[in-house]
Parts: structure tokens; sequence; C-alpha cells
């Protein structure tokens, strides 16, 4: 009866063990598993606030030296996204939808983004990734999503002509729901690169 009790355990333990293992190869291989752009958007919408440090470069023909700053972004969904630059002076970038507002020590200029699409596309793009917001993304740009297990590029590029003067492509870098950085390039190959870190 004990023996008989004992073989009956050891089949258990197996059964229970192999259960164990099969669960967690299914998770790991879950976790490994690509995800594509709706997915990765349906992450970003999950996450109503996020703040993030940044350090940026502007490059530019006419610069010997790259242009810096550094300071940290608020973003709040839907489209509230707030840029504070601390280094060199301080300044910062309020969006509430499509309004702009620039604040430096001395002044605060006030900007309807509607007026100047040149620009606001830009700043709409990176608050429609926060967002993860697919269909206006599409509406402005032609979408290039690229992907491993975490890691992902995404690569824009303004469907408007008139934009496409002024911007020639957005590349957006990140791991899973953090950007990790973005690159505007010009027509001329004037460039800013913007680096995050500090994800909270």
């Amino acid at each position: 009866m004990i023996f008989g009790t004992m073989k009956h355990l050891k089949t258990l333990n197996k059964i229970v063990l192999l259960v164990t293992v099969f669960f967690f190869t299914v998770q790991a291989h879950a976790l490994e598993k690509k995800f594509n752009l709706p997915e990765l958007l349906h992450l970003f919408a999950q996450q109503k606030e996020s703040t993030v440090d940044f350090s940026e470069e502007k490059h530019a023909f006419f610069l010997e030296q790259p242009i810096k700053s550094s300071g940290y972004i608020e973003f709040s969904a839907p489209n509230i996204l707030n840029k504070y630059i601390l280094k060199p002076e301080k300044i910062s970038q309020k969006i509430t939808g499509d309004i702009l507002e620039i604040k430096n020590p001395d002044e605060t200029h006030i900007i309807d983004l509607n007026d100047h699409p040149e620009f606001s596309v830009l700043l709409k793009a990176i608050i429609n990734v926060l967002s993860g917001d697919l269909v206006s993304l599409k509406k402005d740009f032609k979408i290039n999503f690229t992907n491993n297990i975490s890691d992902w590029s995404l690569l824009l590029t303004p469907h408007d002509s008139y934009i496409a003067g002024y911007i020639e492509s957005v590349k957006m870098f990140g791991n899973k729901i953090k950007l990790s950085k973005i690159i505007v390039t010009e027509p001329n190959n004037d460039r800013s690169i913007t680096l995050f870190s500090n994800h909270r």
C-alpha cells in the first residue's frame, strides 16, 4: 500500500513537472514572439503617462559643432506633450491638442500647430506613437516597421510633398514600449538626433 502510494506520487510529480515545464516554455515562447506595429502601438496606448530624460544634438551644414540640449519630456494621453529643456538654457515647450506654448525666462509664444504643418507633423508623430494612434500615423506618413524580439525601428516618410520639403524622414528606435532614439533628417541632410534614457 505504501509502495503503491509512493509510485502514484512519483507519477503525479512527473506530470506536474511536465506541465510546469510546458507552461514556462509557452510563456518564454510568447515573450520571444515578434510583435507587429499594431501590437506595439496597442502596448503604448496602455501607458497613459510617462516621463523620460533626453539629450539632443542638432547637426547642420552651417554649424562647426552640433547644437546640444538636454532635459526631460512628459507625456499624458491622448495629446499632451511637454518638453522641458534645462541646458543650455531653460525653455519649455508644451503641446495640448493643436496648441504649442513655448516659454523662456523672457517671453512666451503661443502657436496654433494647424498653421505650421511643416513642424507640427513631427510633434504629432511622436504623440501618435506614444498614444498608440496608428490611424493618424498612417494619415501623415508612409510607414516602414522592422523589429526583432524586443528592439524595433520605425521609419516615417511624409506623404505630403510640402512637408517633405522640410522633413525627409523621421526614424524612431525603441525597446518594447521605451523609445530610445529619434533621428529627424531634412532634405539637405541636416538632422537632429535625440536620445532617451531613464524612462519612468
